[in-house]
């Protein structure tokens, strides 16, 4: 049984951690907080609580985000019955046990991707979560950023007619030392495994919001750098991939591919996306978009011995506003909770991904395509 609700006394939500992850959560939390979260016409006040291993850091966050409990006991915020939402934003390996035992105590969750590192154990969440009868999120900020946000809104429309395939390109270098991320994305034990578990988590789930269920996956990985060592200089084995491309079919007959690196030198904002349909086409990043219709598209002729011009024309620019992902989607979930609605993406959404990874890693095992 969930925990009950009342506005009077609002909601709490215990966010798990003191790295990255968690200072993006607690921010887009303070920012809900401070302009207020109103559903059917009445204000909900917001209560932010902090765990984390470091007394230090979870002290910083209780400083910086006005924090009303903070402490390195982790089960204790769990277990407390004034935090009515857990938002798990630990290290991958660090989201079963939590999770399952928030679930059990009546609490809604929210939770960083991947749900967990292994695909049974997200199953056995999602179960869970459902017998508790409370509301499960998983994070996906690629939903909610203006360009592909609006791109979904085109597609839906009808502005692309029939889609014909899609591309994804994604990276930028991280040194064999590792300085400009934490150096446990690099330890299958902590993360679950590379740059497939971790962003084809994202890229997998947004292609089958936007595209349609994928029905066969295909692709390669490699590890560049075998060995790596974290900021302080620590040597250790790096056992996950560092680069990954991946071929989709959609259940539309669609195709997409996927490039994500991280020993790639990145000459755009990244993530980059194309999509082409049967009335026209858009790339995107995140936070630039442009649409190109068929009466726009020039009749191009392929000649290799003539310099070519005009590709970057016939191009619409489409305006987009400034978001923070993370509000949009928190303030989604909290207002499902508080009115018992359903919210996407949920755990069942997470456990497909999770599917889709484990076909990932198995066709570039076997060399060959796997049926979804």
């Amino acid at each position: 049984m969930s925990t009950s609700l009342d506005p009077a006394k609002g909601i709490t939500v215990g966010v798990l951690g003191t790295g990255r992850m968690a200072h993006l959560h607690l921010h887009a939390l303070d920012t809900i907080r401070r302009e207020g979260l109103v559903v059917d016409g009445v204000t909900w006040p917001i209560s932010l609580a902090v765990y984390g291993r470091d007394a230090t850091k979870v002290a910083e966050c209780a400083r910086q985000y006005q924090t009303t409990i903070a402490t390195t006991d982790l089960n204790d915020l769990i277990d407390r019955p004034d935090v009515a939402v857990v938002d798990n934003c630990l290290v991958n390996a660090l989201h079963y046990e939590p999770l399952l035992r928030a679930v059990r105590n009546g609490k809604h969750c929210f939770t960083d991707k991947p749900l967990t590192t292994e695909l049974h154990e997200a199953e056995v969440l999602l179960e869970a979560a459902r017998a508790a009868g409370v509301h499960h999120g998983i994070v996906q900020n690629m939903r909610f950023q203006a360009g592909p946000a609006r791109a979904k809104e085109m597609i839906d429309r009808g502005d692309l007619g029939r889609i014909f395939h899609a591309r994804v390109v994604f990276g930028y270098f991280v040194p064999q030392q590792i300085t400009n991320r934490p150096a446990w994305f690099y330890q299958k034990e902590q993360a679950g495994g590379g740059i497939v578990h971790d962003m084809m988590a994202h890229f997998f789930d947004l292609l089958r919001y936007m595209l349609g269920p994928i029905e066969r996956v295909y692709g390669e990985i490699i590890t560049a750098f075998p060995e790596r060592a974290d900021a302080a200089g620590n040597r250790f084995k790096a056992d996950v991939e560092d680069a990954t491309a991946m071929t989709l079919r959609f259940r539309s007959g669609a195709i997409a591919d996927v490039f994500a690196s991280w020993v790639r030198r990145k000459h755009e904002e990244v993530p980059f996306f194309e999509i082409d349909g049967e009335k026209g086409s858009i790339i995107c990043s995140f936070n630039e978009l442009k649409f190109q219709g068929q009466e726009q598209t020039a009749q191009f002729r392929y000649d290799p011995t003539r310099k070519q011009t005009g590709f970057d024309e016939g191009w619409q620019n489409i305006p987009l506003p400034w978001v923070d992902p993370f509000a949009i989607q928190l303030r989604s979930f909290l207002t499902a909770v508080i009115t018992n609605r359903p919210c996407k993406p949920d755990w069942e959404d997470a456990v497909i991904t999770l599917r889709l990874i484990d076909a990932a890693y198995e066709a570039a095992r076997t060399g060959r395509a796997q049926q979804v």
